[in-house]
């Protein structure tokens, strides 16, 4: 029996990333039976939704009912995304351990995005800071090496991003690739730079498929000792608010990749693939009704 090379650390983004794009509503039970059967799968972290207004995401405007609903198990970390101190708030009420908050390398994408400046958004969590306690807190930094408004990222503006992180106490850090246009070159160029400086265990990679760069670019991750990725059942989802980047890594494939490099993953296959095809069945419904109508 071949011996495994270590332990890679999925985080499930389905629910929120993978939906919050999708511009017909799923139904409340959908997305409920979508997050039960990937806690089934065995993930060590579904990200399950954002408490953000339904003003600007309406897929997630259920994010209080779906919070509530949900079966959940002592394995599995369940995380909200989180933008202001509202959004906390509803994330401690819905009894939440583990928050997300989002910020970007890019000022224009982070005014689109998030309505207001990097320096603004970090403000915005210090604010919130005593609020959350003893929580988990996960700091997410979007367009880390290519920005649909700005073109191609200078590496080094994605440090003062990452001290800001860790200025607050937070020790996981997910590094995007908004729009997918990332290749494993320019991955390595970034890695390179940041682990002369910063453990691997800092950080995840959170690829998006778009332009079928993201396999490369996590093999390289993985070359590199990053150990933790961020992944969607069915590889749906993208972000809304940049134009072309539709279309996270699978988890199912994110696995394939782990395998391949004799790394386990602890997560039921079986039981993922179910995930993933109810999903994009739901999903399929949903556009053949949009179609007809």
């Amino acid at each position: 029996m071949t011996k495994s090379n270590g332990h890679v650390r999925i985080v499930e983004v389905g629910p929120r990333d993978g939906l919050q794009s999708i511009s017909d509503i799923i139904l409340l039970q959908d997305k409920i039976k979508y997050i039960n059967l990937l806690t089934e799968s065995c993930l060590p972290e579904i990200e399950v939704t954002s408490f953000v207004s339904p003003k600007w995401v309406p897929q997630l405007a259920d994010a209080i009912d779906v919070s509530r609903h949900i079966n959940k198990n002592n394995h599995t970390r369940y995380t909200a995304l989180v933008p202001n101190n509202i959004g906390l708030e509803n994330a401690i009420k819905s009894e939440y351990k583990s928050i997300a908050l989002f910020t970007a390398a890019s000022e224009t994408f982070s005014m689109k995005n998030i309505h207001c400046s990097i320096e603004d958004s970090f403000k915005r969590f210090n604010d919130m800071a005593p609020l959350w306690g003893n929580l988990h807190v996960r700091g997410y930094i979007s367009t880390v090496w290519h920005c649909p408004f700005e073109g191609e990222i200078n590496a080094k503006s994605v440090i003062p991003v990452i001290e800001k992180y860790i200025d607050l106490g937070i020790q996981d850090i997910s590094l995007g690739d908004t729009i997918g246009k990332a290749t494993a070159d320019e991955t390595e160029k970034l890695l390179t730079l940041l682990l002369s400086r910063w453990d691997a265990s800092l950080f995840s990679l959170h690829c998006h498929d778009t332009y079928d760069f993201a396999s490369k670019n996590i093999r390289k991750g993985i070359e590199m000792g990053i150990r933790s990725f961020d992944s969607s059942a069915g590889g749906i989802g993208g972000c809304p608010y940049a134009p072309g980047a539709s279309g996270n890594i699978s988890t199912e494939k994110l696995i394939d990749i782990c395998e391949t490099s004799n790394l386990s993953t602890g997560i039921n296959r079986d039981k993922l693939k179910q995930a993933g095809q109810f999903i994009q069945s739901i999903l399929e419904k949903d556009m053949v009704h949009h179609a007809k109508n």
